[in-house]
């Protein structure tokens, strides 16, 4: 475990900096989320930038706590963050017809719902320190992407990767750019030329 200890140091500094950023970033545009023109869209991107970026944080503490104990840390800040974040998909989910909702969030709000409870299952099923550790790294990885990528999205940035690429296909049913359009079915009140 103690080949760690320099990683887990590491990505300490590097998630304190990151949620010291995000709150800078949110005081920048405060209306998005509070006051009359709050939108619980925004606000549900900055919580789960947040969770995700302290889930990440305590992660990496936990990991430089001489003994460890990250099978407790999955499962403890896995749990916060499943509970957090299918609250804020209820929450989302109920104001969906009055707000001005985007039709992504269903799709990158269950992505992040997996992870947590990946994160919870990895912190029950795996035992021996070096396994516990692996799997450690993978979600401190995987929850900065998922902080990183939230935040730029609450600035009102685009990132185009995969998971934007993805959301998009399946939230708009348009053709993505420089794919070939399928050809309309013909309306059947129409004489074809």
């Amino acid at each position: 475990m103690t080949s760690y200890l320099p990683f887990f140091s590491g990505t300490a500094t590097v998630a304190g900096a990151l949620v010291g950023l995000l709150f800078v970033a949110l005081s920048v545009a405060p209306e998005r989320l509070r006051g009359v023109h709050a939108s619980a869209e925004h606000q549900a991107i900055a919580a789960t930038a947040f969770t995700a970026l302290v889930d990440a944080l305590f992660i990496s503490l936990i990991g430089l706590e001489p003994g460890g104990g990250l099978s407790f840390g999955a499962v403890i800040l896995g749990t916060l963050g499943l509970t957090s974040s299918c609250g804020l998909a209820l929450k989302l989910w109920r104001v969906r017809a009055d707000g001005d909702l985007s039709r992504r969030w269903p799709y990158l709000l269950g992505f992040i719902i997996v992870v947590y409870a990946a994160q919870i299952i990895s912190g029950i099923v795996l035992r021996t320190p070096d396994s516990e550790a692996s799997s450690t790294v993978t979600f401190v990885y995987i929850l900065f992407g998922v902080g990183i990528a939230r935040s730029w999205e609450l600035l009102g940035l685009e990132g185009g990767g995969p998971l934007d690429v993805l959301a998009r296909r399946l939230g708009t049913r348009q053709p993505l750019a420089g794919a070939p359009a399928r050809p309309s079915a013909p309306d059947p009140g129409q004489d074809p030329e």
